[in-house]
């Protein structure tokens, strides 16, 4: 499935977005508490999904103990090592450790195609770190008057924390934690200096699920094998009954006793 224009225009709104004031000082912030999370999750094989730029998209992941770690651009033009489309990953199945999802859900005609890719690629086990705009938060009153003027974030489809939840547990992903970041107006002269420590700040003591960020965390679920029971043949408990035919003196006297029944109540001939 091909990005349309519409798309990839959105894609570029958001990412010149980051360039601003406030993108910048949000931008930090996903960074400080990624660098906090990041370093609890280890394999071999990381993908980054993000709509930043190719150097803060890889800034990101840095905190990561994985080895092999990959930005995979989303749109022509973008530096890195491959391009393409989050609803048609080109990995195999089951190779992925973690995946992040940087405000990528936000700006995609069908964000649950791109999850469905996920679940395929991501081994069992893996991890699915999750970086999106919370609708209930002061942004989310805020996209509801600016959305019409055409201007990133607010193009966005924020996702509200529990539909996600949902579409993710449906994948048989299981939830282990959701954080919020974020608590001012979008304001850039509000929005205070940067703060790459995730040790400071409010959103460190108080995770109130209204912060205009939520980063959600989920592990892919391995599927449980029914167990069938073994369809046994009926059968007696003496199994069948044979005639075992008599030999020698037994036999003769087994033949008369066949050939001659007189009936009850009359002798035999030899009475």
């Amino acid at each position: 499935m091909k990005q349309s224009s519409e798309n990839y225009l959105r894609l570029k709104e958001i990412r010149r977005w980051f360039g601003t004031t406030l993108g910048r000082h949000t931008l930090a912030s996903e960074q400080a508490l990624l660098d906090h999370l990041l370093p609890g999750y280890f394999g071999y094989h990381l993908l980054g999904l993000t709509t930043a730029d190719g150097a803060d998209g890889e800034s990101l992941l840095a905190s990561s103990p994985i080895n092999q770690k990959a930005v995979m651009g989303l749109m022509p033009g973008d530096t890195g090592g491959f391009l393409g489309q989050v609803d048609q990953l080109p990995f195999s199945d089951d190779v992925l450790d973690v995946v992040l999802l940087h405000h990528v859900l936000e700006f995609l005609e069908n964000p649950q195609a791109a999850l469905r890719e996920i679940v395929r690629t991501s081994l069992p086990s893996g991890h699915l770190v999750v970086v999106g705009f919370n609708p209930h938060s002061s942004w989310g009153i805020w996209r509801q008057a600016a959305r019409f003027r055409g201007r990133a974030p607010w193009t966005g489809a924020f996702i509200r924390p529990g539909r996600l939840l949902d579409w993710l547990t449906l994948l048989n992903f299981r939830i282990e934690r959701a954080d919020y970041m974020n608590y001012r107006l979008p304001v850039a002269r509000l929005a205070g200096e940067p703060r790459r420590d995730y040790s400071q700040g409010i959103s460190r003591y108080a995770n109130w699920p209204f912060g205009a960020i939520y980063v959600i965390v989920a592990r892919k679920q391995v599927g449980m094998l029914t167990p069938i029971r073994p369809v046994w043949k009926q059968r007696s408990a003496f199994g069948p009954l044979t005639v075992v035919r008599p030999t020698g003196a037994s036999a003769n006297t087994a033949n008369r006793d066949i050939a001659y029944n007189p009936g009850p109540g009359k002798p035999a001939p030899d009475e």
